[in-house]
């Protein structure tokens, strides 16, 4: 262990070019073990976003992140016409290094690779998934979208070799929707947008979702939606929808799995309470292949309408445990609710403290370590802007610990990609825990042009006084 973290800590310095040290919150204090390691290339034409990270749960030290790089020589500001190519980085020794490699999925009629998730599954398999699509469905006909697809592929031996393609989600799949009469038939047709992977550790069953997305101001709601397979990925149960009439979806959620139960969270135009004004926040619950049940968690006048929000977290050690964080323009962190039976009841956890400066936050995202300690992650403003990335960990989830900046150096988005929806709006945050290391992937700019990071911190560190 001595070696690995001397190790760590020189790569830290080649990669950054010095170690921060000093407060309670900086990247690289004393014990910390902080690695910041870039892994996509940073060309001047191209932008990388949109990571997703997983840990092997048989193997700690076998790190997964997958991200994509978006063509920025194109005056588009959707996507229309760019290059779009996914990429997956893989790590056998915890993190200290990393070998990437482009993923082909021999799809002519879908050649552009978006929105790529991963996951390990409870032997240790690694699971790849993307939309796969034509042009961006912002970009289609009303009536008549591009072909797309939500596709996965399996490797038993680290990526050296691939599955077949499967792909539950995609266009003209309109017979295989349960009946939903909330949701709108447009929706159907495109429903392949920012794919979501998801294992259950418990038993096995696969989740994969894909969404329809509507711009935020308009009249059209976004729509998600979500399919199961219990048996590896060789059948698959009817599409469903998040929503139903009663809680209908406005703009996009994030799915989680644990204990033979799905669960996921999103925002609603409206809910069948009274006296409650939204848009609100709600949690829905249920076995794989089962009724779902949903419930009102809070309501919220701001929401980050970018992609996968509000971020959920499923307890892997203890049933019915899950945490879900949201933002407020006046926090500095994310405010955090976690339920212990399974959405009926919420408690607010005490929030993570930073340093003064910041003042906002966004970009959320959650993980549960093996001990139930909760991790949360997010990007942190400054008032001109920048912004540094921080995690903060809970132990059992009842209160944070102060939080720790894991980014080496603060990040300001050039006005010109700020404005472009197309890299804009994948600029998310993703943490995974395991019983050791907080790993986490993130967009920096502190190049000037977006780049994938990756950093570790370990978890008693976050736990410890620092």
């Amino acid at each position: 262990m001595k070696r690995q973290m001397a190790l760590a800590m020189a790569m830290t310095m080649a990669l950054t070019g010095a170690v921060h040290a000093g407060t309670a919150w900086s990247a690289g204090a004393a014990g910390a073990d902080v690695i910041n390691r870039r892994l996509s290339p940073g060309e001047l034409t191209h932008a990388a976003s949109v990571p997703a990270i997983a840990v092997d749960p048989r193997d700690p030290d076998r790190i997964a992140i997958i991200w994509r790089t978006l063509s920025t020589n194109v005056a588009a500001t959707s996507g229309e016409g760019r290059e779009m190519r996914c990429y997956l980085s893989l790590s056998t020794d915890g993190g200290v290094s990393f070998s990437s490699q482009p993923l082909e999925w021999g799809t002519p009629d879908t050649p552009k690779c978006n929105a790529p998730d991963v996951d390990f599954d409870r032997d240790g398999k690694l699971l790849v998934a993307a939309t796969l699509a034509g042009e961006l469905p912002q970009n289609a006909p009303k009536d008549t979208p591009p072909p797309g697809r939500v596709a996965m592929r399996a490797s038993t031996d680290g990526g050296a070799s691939w599955s077949p393609l499967v792909a539950p989600i995609a266009t003209g799949m309109l017979d295989k929707f349960a009946p939903n009469p909330a949701v709108p038939e447009v929706a159907k047709k495109t429903p392949w947008d920012g794919a979501r992977l998801y294992v259950d550790k418990a038993d096995g069953t696969i989740i994969m979702s894909g969404g329809y997305p509507a711009p935020p101001e308009g009249a059209a709601h976004s729509q998600r939606f979500y399919v199961t397979s219990k048996d590896g990925g060789v059948s698959w149960a009817p599409i469903q929808a998040f929503g139903d009439l009663q809680w209908p979806q406005r703009w996009d959620g994030h799915i989680a799995a644990a204990h033979g139960r799905i669960a996921f969270a999103y925002m609603a135009d409206h809910v069948p309470l009274t006296g409650v004004e939204c848009l609100c926040v709600v949690f829905a619950s249920g076995p794989h292949g089962g009724q779902v049940v949903h419930h009102f968690v809070a309501a919220s006048k701001e929401m980050d309408t970018l992609v996968h929000y509000p971020p959920i977290a499923a307890d892997e050690r203890r049933e019915n445990v899950y945490a879900l964080a949201m933002i407020r323009k006046d926090r500095p962190s994310p405010d955090v609710m976690v339920t212990g039976d399974s959405g009926t009841t919420w408690q607010t956890v005490s929030a993570a403290t930073v340093d003064g400066t910041v003042v906002r936050a966004s970009r959320p995202a959650l993980s549960y370590a093996p001990d139930g300690t909760l991790v949360l992650m997010w990007r942190g403003y400054y008032q001109d802007g920048a912004y540094d990335v921080f995690v903060a960990a809970a132990p059992g989830g009842k209160a944070f610990r102060p939080a720790v900046r894991l980014s080496t150096a603060r990040s300001i988005v050039p006005t010109a990609f700020a404005k472009d929806y197309a890299a804009r709006g994948d600029f998310i945050n993703v943490v995974a825990a395991s019983a050791d290391y907080v790993h986490a992937a993130w967009t920096d700019w502190r190049t000037g042009m977006g780049q994938v990071v990756y950093g570790r911190v370990p978890l008693a560190f976050l736990l410890g006084s620092h």
